[in-house]
């Protein structure tokens, strides 16, 4: 028999856990081991404002954030927890491309498309970047599995679900829409899915996930539509004409970068592109298809509803895609990388459905030892990037002294005061370094904009609802700004302008960063702002 078919659902449930709970403990684990910093603002950024429990801010709504202190609470705000929270975004993403699998393929042609994607980009090195994109990721492939359940059952608990995770994945990020286009098109473009129009459930999903999305669109009009400025104004314009064609392209290739390992890890059960058969269902053996005596009803179900699955994963993917190089070429813009993030979690069982796989006997095992071979080669880069100092001599910022920063803070501020210090303001990336680590975790009142020496958005934070630099010179607070040599001399003019009675310290902080590499230390200027009741 096989060993395509000989498969068991409990053996395949067992491969699942067992390799993708493998390596999610690993992307856990190893920037533990090798880190002691969060190299990307976004983690920061969303490690301050998650203590905030604000609804939205002005570039995103804040449903990862949440996520976040929720992991923070349960984990005693373990460094891992960022790292904790992306690795169960990545299985409910994974959870989700394996149980549409089993839907339409075996039990192992379902597992080898689920493990394809193991090695996707956003699923493994870059997964240590816990931020919007990641919880997106995880309600779009959710809502992708569940939409396809309640299309195939029109049963109400699972247009329910899809309602929910629809609304959830609004939350997270806008480029949700994209998926809601597709879905749309999809079920009013298919004869079977205008029936669906016919029952309760899509209106009762519509109304779900506008309720769930509600309180943010409330937000948005008190706020003035605060994120859709940001959103208006985050893309860089390009005036030349040839940028209408560059700009899509140049999305184009990093979508098929990041996608590639995919297609490695594929290769064992499709083969070279040439070989390839275009089929309605990946499923090789069609004999008992052949003789009109043979036919079977559930058979031929069986076969509809992979055409169905191979059709509607296309619209899910092609149409988002399609819509992000429009508008890239329209409004003459580069589109992030990160935007097509979640367009490719299930390609790899919609091309088990689009191609004819080879049915050979090790298939299985060659495609667990690539995405083995490919998941170690990416923790490889996790330890290789880390060690770059000792050849460069440039600091990582994977590897700023965070604990350390925060004890010097909180000794800074007990030596003058009492009580826990209420605010840290400066520098976007320090300031987040520094309230995260410091003991009372104070509150941010941040600006990323700063780095440079100027502040273009007076008297705000990402919502301008939790702080002002009013709260900031009543209640007192820590003021926090690189420096580049070792007499601070060099004082930002923001902490005169704003924070009047800021007493700057006669000398920087002086850290060593967390390598043994021959690297200069990072030294960080520091004034403090009295409390108000402090004569």
């Amino acid at each position: 028999m096989s060993p395509l078919k000989d498969f068991s659902p409990r053996a395949a449930a067992v491969w699942f856990w067992s390799v993708t709970v493998f390596f999610a403990a690993l992307w856990v684990i190893l920037p533990a081991l090798f880190h002691t910093a969060y190299r990307v603002t976004d983690v920061i950024e969303l490690q301050c404002i998650a203590k905030e429990w604000v609804l939205s801010t002005r570039k995103h709504p804040m449903l990862p954030a949440w996520i976040l202190e929720i992991v923070n609470i349960l984990t005693n705000r373990a460094f891992v927890a960022p790292f904790l929270a992306s690795q169960i975004c990545v299985m409910i993403s994974l959870w989700s491309v394996w149980q549409l699998g089993r839907k339409v393929l075996s039990e192992k042609l379902a597992l080898i498309g689920t493990l394809a994607v193991l090695p996707y980009y956003f699923f493994a090195y870059h997964s240590l970047v816990y931020n919007q994109n990641t919880v997106l990721i995880a309600f779009w492939s959710l809502s992708v599995y569940l939409v396809f359940q309640a299309f195939q059952t029109n049963r109400l608990f699972y247009w329910i679900l899809s309602g929910l995770s629809i609304g959830l994945a609004f939350h997270a990020k806008y480029p949700a829409a994209f998926l809601v286009l597709s879905i749309l098109i999809f079920l009013f473009t298919r004869p079977e899915g205008r029936k669906r129009w016919c029952g309760t459930g899509p209106y009762l999903t519509t109304i779900i996930a506008f309720l769930i999305f509600l309180p943010h669109v409330v937000w948005l009009y008190q706020n003035d539509f605060a994120t859709l400025v940001y959103a208006g104004h985050l893309n860089t314009t390009y005036s030349n004409p040839v940028y209408r064609v560059l700009m899509p392209l140049l999305f184009t290739i990093y979508q098929f970068e990041h996608w590639f390992p995919i297609l490695i890890v594929l290769y064992p059960a499709l083969g070279f592109v040439w070989k390839w058969k275009v089929t309605d269902i990946g499923n090789t053996d069609d004999s008992a298809d052949r003789s009109p005596f043979s036919i079977d009803r559930e058979k031929l179900l069986q076969k509809e509803k992979r055409k169905q699955c191979e059709k509607y994963l296309f619209h899910c993917f092609m149409i988002p895609f399609i819509l992000c190089l429009a508008i890239s070429a329209g409004k003459n813009i580069f589109i992030s990388a990160a935007y097509g993030a979640p367009f490719w979690t299930f390609s790899g069982v919609w091309a088990l459905l689009r191609f004819r796989v080879k049915e050979l006997p090790d298939t299985f095992f060659r495609t667990i030892r690539l995405v083995v071979l490919l998941e170690f080669g990416m923790c490889l880069l996790l330890v290789v990037n880390s060690c770059l100092p000792y050849l460069t001599g440039v600091p990582k910022r994977q590897l700023f002294p965070m604990r350390e920063f925060g004890i010097a803070c909180d000794r800074i501020w007990s030596s003058q005061f009492d009580g826990p210090c209420p605010y840290v303001t400066g520098d976007g990336s320090l300031c987040g370094y520094a309230a995260w680590s410091m003991k009372d975790r104070p509150s941010s009142h941040f600006y990323w904009n700063i780095c440079d020496g100027g502040i273009h958005e007076p008297n705000a934070t990402p919502t301008g609802t939790w702080s002002t630099d009013a709260d900031v010179n009543q209640k007192g607070g820590i003021i926090v700004w690189e420096v580049k040599d070792s007499t601070q001399k060099e004082v930002p003019k923001y902490v005169r302008d704003r924070f009047p009675k800021a007493e700057v310290l006669p000398a920087p902080i002086i850290l060593p960063y967390k390598t043994k590499a021959d690297v200069p230390p990072v030294k960080v200027g520091v004034a403090v702002v009295p409390p108000k009741y402090v004569p």
